[in-house]
């Protein structure tokens, strides 16, 4: 009795080693019926060549299985219909969420010259300080200079104030949320 029923167990055993891998393998085909052996209530002892005879194998040649095979490897492509995936990160979703309320208003079109260019996008070539005037003398994105004074609007900020080595700059942002923020951002003519 105890070697029947040991018997049983190699039976189950071998047989599930040899079909997990192609069912894994056949995942997109539709299952195949059990085999006669499998379905009886009775434990029949089988030799190794009856039971390899008895387990599906695998398929080497078919061009839909090696397409699903190929598709376990590079992963499967998760189809939600109105369920949430449950391989995404929730505190990254929600920190997504946050950015979009945090993103910068479109400021349109951008017009021609000095006033359709970045802060970030203009150099500080020179500056020219006279009686009464100061001049700050920058290099566009287009390559050519442009003298601006104080309270010159650029794209996204204007000029505050002209120094004899710097010129500080006001950048200006407003966003989704309704927030308008400020930033200075000072432009030197020599690095410290």
């Amino acid at each position: 009795m105890l070697n029947k029923l040991y018997l049983h167990w190699i039976f189950i055993v071998g047989w599930a080693s040899l079909s997990l891998p192609a069912a894994a393998a056949t995942a997109a085909k539709p299952p195949e019926p059990k085999p006669a052996a499998a379905q009886q209530s009775k434990a029949v002892p089988m030799s190794k060549e009856s039971a390899a005879k008895v387990a599906p194998k695998p398929a080497t040649g078919n061009a839909t299985t090696v397409q699903a095979q190929a598709a376990l490897i590079s992963g499967v492509k998760f189809q939600p219909t109105n369920r949430r995936d449950p391989f995404l990160d929730l505190v990254l979703l929600n920190k997504n969420v946050r950015r979009d309320e945090d993103e910068e208003v479109s400021r349109g079109q951008a017009p021609p010259g000095i006033a359709g260019m970045y802060i970030a996008q203009v150099k500080l070539q020179g500056i020219s300080i006279r009686e009464g005037s100061q001049l700050a003398v920058f290099r566009g994105s287009d390559n050519r200079a442009y003298f601006l004074q104080e309270g010159d609007k650029l794209f996204d900020g204007f000029v505050k104030k002209i120094n004899a080595d710097s010129v500080l700059l006001v950048r200006e942002a407003k966003l989704r949320s309704g927030k308008e923020l400020s930033q200075e951002i000072t432009k030197r003519l020599r690095t410290p």
